[in-house]
């Protein structure tokens, strides 16, 4: 394969990549929708963290914990699949609260590092206290 369609083929695939994070914030947008939340996702991200995690992540408007809280299987199960078409293995789904309020800033999930699957496997309380623990 010459350099140009290796490229090519390397361009095509950060594209489609690309367009599957975009797919999967219209699936979480939908899905709250259907679910009856008239929430709006602003973003939706891939992310890494230093410690060797990552992630697929939706910003979000509009959306309580309360309405969270009784969603929480069916929001568990959505962004476990969402995570999983993007090759995210889900084994900790939250939702983050704006510090001080109700309402919901971001839906995610996460595929934890050695060190983080330590740190949360003792534990059934969520880490932080803007943290809705969806699924763990």
């Amino acid at each position: 394969m010459s350099e140009r369609e290796e490229k090519r083929r390397q361009h095509e695939a950060l594209k489609a990549f690309q367009e599957g994070i975009r797919e999967g914030g219209r699936r979480v947008e939908e899905a709250l929708l259907n679910f009856g939340v008239k929430g709006i996702v602003l973003e939706a991200k891939v992310f890494g963290m230093v410690c060797g995690c990552a992630g697929f992540q939706t910003d979000t408007r509009g959306i309580q914990a309360e309405e969270v809280e009784v969603l929480k299987d069916d929001l568990g199960k959505l962004l476990a699949s969402v995570g999983e078409s993007l090759g995210i293995r889900p084994d900790f789904i939250y939702a983050r609260k704006l510090p001080g309020s109700e309402e919901v800033v971001a839906l995610t999930v996460r595929e934890l590092c050695e060190i983080c699957k330590e740190e949360f496997a003792g534990s059934n309380a969520p880490p932080r206290p803007d943290i809705i623990v969806l699924r763990k």
